[in-house]
This record gives structure tokens, C-alpha cells and sequence, in this order.
């Protein structure tokens, strides 16, 4: 009884930071873990941190996924939305499935921007939207947190697979 017990608050524990919606699923994340994803990148990587709630956001997603699509070099795309605790799982599910973004989508797990501003990126001031462009492989980084222009954009991704 007490391994059933076990097993049942472990199944809990597992599905609780996880959101899913028909095939949709967003995983929960601490600081910790993005900071963990940006040093354990081993090719081009972008992460994105925005909110349902924020216009240039909203404006700049899908252009972000469109062009790393049509990169010729494969990048992966991880958007974090930083939401409110609230709005997590259903208001950003909801969200992410109605404008049908395609990316990689994770929840940021964390509620004190003292913390998780310099946990994740010393200069983030915790304007959104906020990029890390990453390639480990080639010590490549470059933080910005303000929306990018497409044309911005063309320019960043095109140093970032070079």
C-alpha cells in the first residue's frame, strides 16, 4: 500500500509541471533549469521570453518562427512565456494554441523577478520581449530585451549561424 501510495504522488508530481491541451504540452521551469538549457547548448539555440499579455511579443513570435524555419542551418526555438502564475496552465494554453505557435513552448516557474532577472541574464532589466541567442559550439551569445525588427532579426540569425 504504501509504494501504491508512493507511486500515485509521484505520477502527481510529474503531470503537475506539465500543462497539456490536446497534443500541446508545456513543462514548467525554474531559473535554474533555463540558465542549464542556455550553458548546456551545444548549436544554435534561441530563447525567447515573452507574455500573453505583451503587444511586441505577440508582434515578434511569429516572425521568429518563420525565419528560423526557413534558416538553412537547423536552430532550435524555445519560447518561455513568464506569465503570470494565474494564467498558468489554461490562459497560456489556451494562448499558444490559438496562435498555433510551433516552437518548443516552456513556462518560467518563478515569481520573484529579483531572483530570476540576474539568475537567468545579469543585464536583463525584465523587459519582454527578451532573446538569448546561443551557439555553444562557437561561444556565440548575445542577450536582447527588446522586440527585434525582421530585418533586426535577418541580421542576428545570420550571425548566430555563421
Amino acid at each position: 500500500m504504501k509504494k501504491l501510495s508512493g507511486l500515485i504522488i509521484c505520477c502527481f508530481i510529474i503531470t503537475s509541471a506539465f500543462a497539456q491541451q490536446g497534443g500541446l504540452v508545456i513543462k514548467k521551469v525554474s531559473a535554474k533549469e533555463v540558465k542549464a538549457m542556455i550553458a548546456n547548448s551545444t548549436g544554435p539555440m534561441i530563447i525567447n521570453f515573452w507574455a500573453s499579455w505583451c503587444g511586441p511579443c505577440i508582434r515578434e513570435i511569429p516572425y521568429f518562427e518563420s525565419k528560423v524555419a526557413a534558416s538553412p542551418k537547423l536552430i532550435k526555438l524555445v519560447l518561455v512565456s513568464i506569465d503570470y502564475p494565474d494564467a498558468f496552465p489554461k490562459t497560456v494554453t489556451e494562448f499558444v494554441t490559438k496562435k498555433g505557435y510551433k516552437s518548443e513552448i516552456l513556462y518560467l516557474n518563478e515569481t520573484d523577478p529579483e531572483y530570476f532577472l540576474p539568475a537567468i541574464e545579469k543585464k536583463w532589466t525584465g523587459a519582454i520581449p527578451a532573446s538569448i541567442f546561443i551557439d555553444n559550439s562557437k561561444k556565440y551569445y548575445e542577450f536582447f530585451d527588446s522586440q527585434l525588427t525582421e530585418q533586426r532579426l535577418d541580421v542576428e540569425l545570420e550571425k548566430l549561424i555563421k
